[in-house]
């Protein structure tokens, strides 16, 4: 049995239009409002919300639609408890912040890595000529004043007193205990 062209491409058709349909009942629209009062959310309290959405079934307050084809779940704020910050998001936050300063310069001191020591404790490699050759390590604990220590950073990671050699890092040459700043 040989097909024409046109009936090759109207099944070739069909068959995209199948796997889009297919497509679109997996996804699911969530519409969240981005405004609080005058304020805006923060991508931080968006990503709280549909955590808190996803995690167990609730009722959402605002209802249920429909969007191009996939179910559309409207997320009503004052209804929504949003979820707890995890370890995760802690250290996301730092490692944006560092990685991504609001400032056209390099960051300065420039993170070369990071590593998680537990549920509280981060350590950062950064590469700081002023605290001497090679790599130097920090430890900071995440449930600390992380704005305030991110921006004193630069001057904390050449204190002395807070150094230590690296023991069995064998990343870093030195190690700066900041968890108790």
């Amino acid at each position: 049995m040989t097909y024409s062209r046109q009936e090759i491409m109207e099944q070739q058709a069909d068959i995209i239009r199948r796997r889009r349909r297919r497509r679109a009942d997996r996804l699911t629209a969530y519409e969240i409002p981005l405004r609080e009062d005058d304020d805006l959310r923060s991508g931080y309290d968006v990503i709280a919300l549909l955590r808190a959405v996803l995690s167990t079934p609730r009722s959402l307050g605002a209802g249920v639609g429909a969007v191009m084809g996939m179910p559309l779940v409207r997320v009503d704020p004052a209804v929504v408890e949003p979820a707890e910050n995890t370890p995760d998001d802690l250290t996301l936050r730092v490692v944006r912040t560092l990685v991504h300063p609001f400032t056209e310069d390099r960051p300065k001191p420039l993170l070369l890595g990071f590593l998680l020591l537990g549920s509280d404790r981060l350590r950062l490699y950064l590469e700081s000529p002023k605290a001497g050759p090679g790599t130097t390590a920090v430890d900071l604990s995440l449930s600390g004043a992380l704005t305030a220590l991110l921006t004193a950073l630069p001057s904390l990671i050449d204190e002395q007193y807070r150094t230590r050699p690296a023991g069995d890092d064998p990343h870093c040459a030195r190690v700066v205990d900041l968890t108790d700043w």
